[in-house]
């Protein structure tokens, strides 16, 4: 049996953080690879915040961690307080690495800062275009994608679902999500505020109604993350 003619080694679905970092690592090695992308742009929303010391060494060593150090806020301490009062304060001292912080850079950032970095390497994402199935046989895979409406034909070496939790890839391969759903409702807001608190360091606030969390944004501006006990309105 004759194969059919690889369009491209690698196929990426999504252009979150994950697809936008294994993207750049293509690019770097010189693969041929697409990457598509349900949505009409990149994220605008801040999401995820903190990188830590081993994804900024993976950072290095791929030759891009120098445009997250200069957009991150630096957390080097935790405090565990009630009201005005501190009841530990800790240092984030990770052994053996020069990172020694957490770095806080929103998601929206961070898929800026890959996407521009993909783009100087001669990259760009597919948008408006949907995984839809794909078949594999003993020499690839055929992908089946939509843009606006029209579908489309492609054969990979290599599928990478980087879709997100609810992954169609995933559910095309039939795997099952590993852990669990919290049962718990959470309030989440970026709030700016003044700086009263310091920006290197993230609290810790528990109480009889649950904790909450505060972690600095920058000097003025802060993501609050707080347990909530009865649910009013809509929620995400």
């Amino acid at each position: 049996m004759v194969s059919n003619p690889i369009d491209t080694e690698v196929l990426i679905v999504g252009a979150g953080p994950v697809g936008l970092f294994l993207a750049n690592e293509c690019a770097r090695r010189n693969l041929r690879w697409r990457r598509i992308e349900e949505r009409s742009s990149q994220s605008e929303h801040s999401k995820a915040l903190a990188i830590f010391p081993r994804t900024l060494e993976i950072f290095d060593m791929a030759g891009i961690v120098a445009p997250f150090l200069e957009q991150a806020n630096r957390v080097t301490t935790v405090a565990v307080m009630i009201r005005d009062r501190t009841l530990a304060h800790m240092k984030f001292e990770p052994p053996e690495s020069p990172y020694s912080f957490v770095a806080m850079v929103p998601q929206d950032v961070t898929e800026r800062l890959l996407l521009e970095e993909l783009r100087r390497k001669g990259g760009n994402v597919e948008y408006d275009t949907k995984f839809i199935a794909a078949e594999q046989d003993d020499y690839g895979v055929n992908v089946t994608i939509e843009r606006r409406g029209e579908s489309t034909e492609v054969r990979a070496a290599v599928v990478v679902g980087c879709d997100g939790a609810h992954s169609t890839v995933r559910h095309q391969l039939n795997l099952p999500f590993e852990g669990a759903e919290y049962q718990a409702s959470f309030l989440l807001a970026d709030v700016d505020t003044n700086t009263r608190l310091p920006a290197d360091e993230m609290q810790l606030c528990p109480s009889e109604y649950g904790p909450v969390a505060i972690f600095p944004m920058s000097a003025t501006r802060r993501r609050i993350v707080a347990t909530v006990e009865n649910v009013e309105g809509d929620t995400a």
